[in-house]
């Protein structure tokens, strides 16, 4: 054998081990993401208790939709008291959650006269699918869910999008899909700007950031979508959809940089950041539950037309 067939076989060898650890990580990202339960909110904590015993009690529907793959996909429906009321929010939990997990945001919207709708991403909660594709896919699912509310809800009904994490990043870049203009608010908590970035932010172990082009490579020829395409980023500078963005200072999976890189280059000029010291990824809300919920009512007091009795019991 010449040295170059060495060379050949030892760049093949290099090649499979790649590819071959590169696919070990693509599929505890993507398909193996629940296979650990994992109990992101304890309803039983003094935190959560007395939003979980009201989401027991309240009158509430079981609905569901058929994604463009043909998954059946889970949501609840929450009416409001106000009979006459024309606001909606769609409430988004984020990776290895459920819908139950955003209860107390649900709470929140429902206080304030909202119907509300929660849903369950694919390959969570009650919703069926094997992979999830970290909001490239989902938002499709998303704008089928909006389809369906306006269907089912009113096409008169102004819609606010809630989405922590996944949710959020999903939420920015439905808002530039081709969907009925009564989308009227986004409130995005830990958002990435990309996601690829924001999983190089997760690696304990920096180095192993040499394996994400593989992972991409396999996510390309499994599921037909790329890391870099997951991108809320460039969505969000095309975006008309007033926002804010509600960000933890300690958050590691999504730092403060990208909550500000996303502000700045955003394309809206009605939009606002909210920087809660201290709080760790998805945990503003936490924190400071007084200072979140203060600063999306003032957010979206005027756009919404909330009732000033309903400010009154907040």
């Amino acid at each position: 054998m010449y040295w170059y067939h060495y060379t050949l076989i030892g760049i093949l060898f290099v090649a499979i081990i790649y590819f071959s650890i590169s696919y070990i990580f693509y599929q505890k990202i993507f398909i193996h993401f629940n296979k650990k339960k994992r109990k992101l909110v304890d309803h039983e904590s003094d935190f959560y208790k007395a939003s979980y015993d009201w989401f027991v009690k309240i009158p509430k529907e079981d609905v569901y939709i058929k994604s463009y793959d043909n998954l059946k996909l889970h949501g609840y429906f929450i009416p409001s008291l106000d009979k006459n009321s024309d606001n909606l929010a769609i409430v988004i939990h984020g990776y290895q959650s459920q819908a139950t997990d955003m209860i107390i945001i649900a709470k929140l919207y429902s206080d304030l006269g909202f119907k509300v709708l929660m849903i369950d991403l694919r390959g969570h909660g009650q919703s069926e699918g094997k992979f999830t594709s970290m909001g490239y896919y989902e938002k499709y699912d998303l704008k089928k869910w909006i389809n369906f509310a306006n269907r089912n809800y009113g096409a008169t009904t102004k819609i606010l999008l809630h989405g922590v994490s996944m949710g959020a990043a999903m939420s920015m870049m439905v808002s530039t899909m081709n969907i009925k203009n009564n989308l009227k608010y986004l409130v995005l908590d830990s958002g990435f700007t990309y996601f690829s970035r924001s999983l190089i932010c997760s690696l304990k172990q920096k180095v192993l950031s040499i394996f994400i082009p593989g992972v991409s490579f396999w996510t390309f020829i499994l599921h037909r979508f790329t890391l870099k395409g997951i991108s809320p980023l460039k969505a969000m500078k095309k975006s008309e959809v007033p926002f804010l963005i509600i960000q933890g200072d300690k958050d590691k999976p999504v730092p403060l940089k990208m909550a500000e890189e996303i502000y700045i280059q955003a394309k809206t000029e009605n939009k606002r950041l909210l920087v809660i010291e201290g709080a760790t990824h998805a945990k503003a809300f936490e924190k400071d539950k007084d200072l979140v919920v203060n600063t999306i009512i003032e957010c979206i007091t005027e756009e919404f037309k909330i009732k000033k009795s309903l400010l009154k019991n907040m």
